[in-house]
C-alpha cells in the first residue's frame, strides 16, 4: 500500500515538474521568441520570370515626312493606324501629304530615323546607348510632330514598317549562350509590356555579344521608343512566390517557417521550382517527394517568417526549450514507470 502511494507521489511530482518547466518556458521564453516572429509576409501565387536584364536600342524601317510649305495642319489619320502606301495622312494648308510606304502612322520623331537603320544594324556599337549629354539631358529627345501651324521643313508625320522592327542589346559572353539565332524570346519592357521576339543575329562585338532580336508584332510604343531597359526572359514558372532569404534548411530539407494565428512558427517543407536569387517559386498545397510520398507544403496567403539574426536566435531558444521539455518528460516518465514496476 505504501509502495503504491510512493509511486503515485512520484508521478504527481514528475507531472508538477513538467508543468513548471512548461509554465517557465511560456512566461520567460515564449514572449521573447514570439516578439521575434512578428516580421512576416503573405505568400501569393504568381509567375517567376528568369532572364537577363539589359539596355536596348530600337531600330526600325521608318520614314519621316516633312512639310514643304507653311500652313494649318489637319491630321486625317489617327496615330497607330496601319495604312497602305500612297494613303493621304495629313494636309498642310491646301496641300495633301501621302505615305510613301506601307506601315503604322506615328506622330513622333527623334531625328535618328536615318542614323539607325536595319541595313546597318550589325555595325551599331554599344556606345549608341549613351543618349545623354554632359548635363544629363537627352541628346535626341522624342518630339511630337507639329499639330497646328507648320513651317517649311517641319515633320508632320512618320510611317513605320511594322512587318519587322528590331531590338539590339549587348550582353556579357557568358550570359549570351541562351540567345542563339532563330530562338524565340519573350521580352519584358520596363512598362510591363510583354512582346514575343526572335533572335535575328548574335555575334561578338569587342568584349560584348551583340544580340539583335526581330519582331513582327504590334507593341503600343514601338513607333517612338528608342532606348530603355528590358528583360530577355529565359524561362518562367508558375507557383507560390517566396522571398529566397526566408528559405532555410532543417535536417536536410528546404523549407520555411509558417506562422499561425497564435504567432507560433512551424517548419514547412517546400519544393523549389525556380529561383532568380531574390525570389523563389515553389509548389503549392502539396507535392510528391523522391520516394513518391505526398508532402503537404505552403498554401496561398500563409504568413511566412522572414529570417533575421534575431529570428535565428529565437528559433534556437524555442528548439532548446522544446528539447528540454521533451527530455524531462521522457526521463520522468521512464522513472515513474520503473517505480511502478
Amino acid at each position: 500500500m505504501k509502495t503504491k502511494k510512493k509511486t503515485k507521489t512520484k508521478i504527481l511530482t514528475a507531472l508538477f515538474i513538467i508543468a513548471f518547466i512548461a509554465l517557465y518556458a511560456y512566461i520567460y521564453v515564449v514572449p521573447k521568441v514570439t516578439d521575434a516572429f512578428t516580421e512576416t509576409y503573405s505568400v501569393e501565387y504568381g509567375v517567376l520570370e528568369i532572364g537577363e536584364e539589359c539596355e536596348y536600342l530600337i531600330v526600325r524601317d521608318e520614314r519621316v515626312h516633312t512639310s514643304d510649305q507653311s500652313g494649318q495642319v489637319d491630321r486625317i489619320v489617327d496615330a497607330g493606324k496601319l495604312m497602305r502606301k500612297n494613303s493621304r495622312i495629313v494636309t498642310v494648308g491646301s496641300t495633301a501629304y501621302y505615305s510613301q510606304m506601307r506601315g503604322i502612322i506615328s506622330y513622333y520623331y527623334d531625328g535618328l530615323e536615318d542614323v539607325y537603320t536595319p541595313d546597318d544594324m550589325e555595325n551599331i556599337e554599344i556606345s549608341a546607348l549613351d543618349t545623354k549629354n554632359e548635363e544629363g539631358e537627352e541628346k535626341y529627345p522624342v518630339k511630337d510632330c507639329v499639330t497646328d501651324t507648320a513651317s517649311s521643313g517641319d515633320p508632320v508625320f512618320k510611317v513605320v514598317d511594322n512587318k519587322a522592327w528590331y531590338l539590339i542589346c549587348w550582353l556579357d559572353p557568358k550570359k549570351a549562350d541562351d540567345f542563339t539565332a532563330g530562338k524565340n524570346v519573350s521580352v519584358r519592357f520596363g512598362d510591363g509590356g510583354l512582346v514575343q521576339m526572335k533572335v535575328h543575329q548574335a555575334a561578338q562585338q569587342n568584349r560584348k555579344f551583340q544580340i539583335i532580336l526581330s519582331c513582327d508584332r504590334y507593341y503600343e510604343e514601338f513607333d517612338h521608343i528608342r532606348t530603355g531597359t528590358c528583360t530577355l526572359i529565359k524561362s518562367s514558372k508558375n507557383g507560390l512566390l517566396l522571398e529566397t532569404d526566408s528559405i532555410v534548411e532543417k535536417d536536410g530539407q528546404k523549407g520555411v517557417y509558417v506562422v499561425n494565428v497564435l504567432g507560433t512558427p512551424k517548419f514547412v517543407p517546400v519544393s523549389i521550382l525556380a529561383s532568380d536569387g531574390k525570389t523563389t517559386a515553389v509548389e503549392k498545397n502539396q507535392y510528391f517527394d523522391s520516394e513518391g510520398n505526398v508532402v503537404y507544403t505552403v498554401e496561398t496567403y500563409d504568413q511566412i517568417l522572414r529570417i533575421t539574426d534575431e529570428v535565428k536566435a529565437a528559433l534556437k531558444e524555442t528548439e532548446k526549450a522544446e528539447a528540454k521539455t521533451e527530455g524531462k518528460t521522457e526521463d520522468e516518465t521512464k522513472g515513474s514507470e520503473e517505480d511502478a514496476n
